[in-house]
């Protein structure tokens, strides 16, 4: 291996990834929900109109990721976030359990007449 590169990554910052992918998938499917019940905000997300709203939504969950990686791996930077392991990961489950719930069409779709 390269002598520029660590064979490891530390537990503060994929801790930090995992939490940050868990609030992307919470923001990613809020605002899928959001864009599908209100043409204002389809409207005012969308950057680019030949692709529509997806290219907003696809830019708000980066900027949720990056925005949320970057405090917590400033909040963890160099710490032992042990204790912090399982509940970061089995929220990260919860999340990807809840977007794929949340943006299955008949969920997200469902209207009260």
């Amino acid at each position: 291996m390269a002598p520029h590169f660590n064979d490891r990554i530390h537990e503060s910052l994929a801790t930090a990834a995992l939490f940050a992918g868990a609030i992307a998938l919470h923001v990613a499917w809020i605002d899928n929900l959001l864009i599908s019940r209100s043409d204002v905000i389809a409207d005012w997300v969308t950057l680019n109109p030949a692709i529509g709203p997806i290219s907003g939504l696809y830019v708000d969950t980066l900027g949720a990721f990056f925005v949320t990686y970057l405090v917590s791996a400033a909040i963890w930077r160099a710490r032992d976030v042990s204790h912090w392991r399982d509940r970061v990961f089995w929220f990260f489950v919860f999340s990807v359990v809840v977007f794929i719930l949340m943006t299955l069409p008949f969920v997200y779709g469902f209207a009260v007449s």
